[in-house]
């Protein structure tokens, strides 16, 4: 039986993390697009010197690249942006494709792959059904700030970066409100783990729900 990947993704802060979180925790593989792209630009790597070459030493912190100022000249500049769009995601792409078929072979019928740009970069199409992510723009705001030092400007130039969450949401066959307790985000991501593997005739008994 051929692996079926649905696709998982959001807005900044919006939840799709404590998602991806619940769904591992009942043995759903889920494929990380941030975690790939980490190793992509791991020193050495050809990504980081075409990082370099486009965007010069200011952006590094020796051999390491310095996301923090990566981040603060890409998001103020969308030609910037999707340069380092054009360096990152194909290989991100391939790594993806090759932690798939990793677990095909291992034999796993159904595996999940986290990624905020999905309809961004049209892995829509790739992946489904699409599962999405919401939450009020104010909150996410507010849990992106408390996770980090950024300012609501900066928040919001990232947020700007992406299609709104609204578009995703009407775009999306599963939908989850991560608006309320995390008990009920769990809930709902159970229910649509299990509408989903029911979708594709994959047996439930495989992912069992955790006592909490």
């Amino acid at each position: 039986m051929p692996i079926r990947v649905f696709g998982l993704t959001g807005g900044i802060a919006s939840g799709k993390s404590t998602v991806a979180k619940r769904l591992r925790a009942r043995r759903l593989p889920v494929v990380d697009a941030d975690e790939l792209a980490r190793q992509v630009v791991a020193p050495p790597s050809p990504a980081l010197d075409e990082i370099r070459t486009a965007f010069g030493d200011s952006v590094f912190d020796g051999d390491e690249l310095d996301r923090s100022a990566l981040a603060g000249r890409v998001f103020s500049d969308p030609p910037a942006l999707e340069a380092l769009n054009r360096i990152v995601h194909p290989r991100v792409r391939q790594l993806a494709r090759a932690r798939v078929a990793a677990l095909e072979a291992e034999g796993h019928p159904l595996a999940c792959y986290e990624v905020p740009l999905l309809f961004e970069a049209g892995l829509d199409r790739e992946y489904r059904p699409v599962v999405v992510v919401t939450a009020p723009e104010t909150l996410c705001i507010e849990r992106a700030r408390r996770r980090s030092s950024l300012t609501e400007k900066e928040v919001r130039s990232r947020m700007n970066a992406q299609w709104p969450l609204a578009e995703k949401a009407a775009l999306a066959d599963y939908v989850i409100a991560n608006d309320g307790t995390l008990d009920r985000t769990r809930r709902d991501a159970d229910a649509t783990l299990d509408a989903i593997a029911t979708a594709f005739g994959v047996d439930l008994a495989r992912y069992p729900r955790p006592a909490t």
